[in-house]
């Protein structure tokens, strides 16, 4: 197991390869970095352009935009990460993107990104999650297809998701025995109030106290009757 190859450095020590279709992203991005002090920023307008530089003169930081054409960036990512492109394989990768979905950043980080940002980005997150990555100890393991990505992440993905489906699970269940509870309640409230509570008082028609079982008798021929109940708590 290897770690990126930026781990341990000092942001002043990075080489950072921006890459996005947008000249104004760029010249953002650009300025943004360098106020950070760092080492070099070089850019790119295509995934493809950018991948075949750096193989030539491999940065330690690439900053890529998602959605990017002919190279999309995940297209970008997924080729960084195959094996045959070491040294690239074990940089460390941050996406930049206007689509933070859950689905988004979910196959990012799958594929092997070490974060994704959502545009507009403050100088103040960017540099945060720079210093970050530069301190993330998470080895780069092989998968099943050649493909290096950050140890552990689809595992903890994986966790979150089945928590947020037993979460799901649980509020329908809670919906529907409140809905349960409410037809219940619906029924006895359509029904004759025959049943006697354990320590009811009921009073006759003279107003004295009568035992359960004559209460229970005047209450059924006041029922038949269609007479109203009396009763004294």
């Amino acid at each position: 197991m290897t770690r990126h190859y930026a781990y341990g450095l000092d942001i002043g020590d990075l080489d950072i390869a921006v890459v996005d279709d947008s000249k104004p992203m760029q010249a953002i991005l650009r300025s943004t970095l360098l106020s950070f002090r760092v080492r070099r920023v070089r850019t790119y307008d295509t995934g493809a352009t950018a991948l075949e530089m750096m193989r030539l003169d491999p940065p330690n930081m690439i900053i890529c935009d998602w959605r990017m054409k002919p190279m999309s960036g995940i297209a970008l990512l997924r080729a960084v990460r195959q094996r045959r492109n070491a040294p690239l394989c074990f940089l460390p990768v941050i996406f930049v993107t206007a689509y933070g979905t859950r689905t988004l950043v979910d196959r990012a980080l799958r594929d092997g990104a070490q974060h994704v940002l959502v545009k507009p980005l403050s100088p103040a997150g960017l540099h945060a999650r720079i210093l970050w990555t530069l301190n993330d100890s998470r080895p780069l393991v092989m998968n099943g297809d050649g493909r290096y990505v950050v140890d552990g992440v689809a595992e903890s993905l994986d966790a979150k998701a089945r928590k947020w489906q037993q979460i799901g699970a649980g509020n329908l269940g809670k919906v529907a025995a409140e809905a349960r509870r409410r037809d219940r309640r619906a029924e006895t409230a359509a029904e004759p109030a025959l049943v006697l509570g354990q320590d009811a008082v009921i009073a006759g028609e003279d107003g004295l106290p009568l035992d359960a079982e004559a209460a229970l008798r005047q209450r059924f021929a006041q029922v038949a009757r269609g007479k109203p109940q009396s009763s004294a708590a």
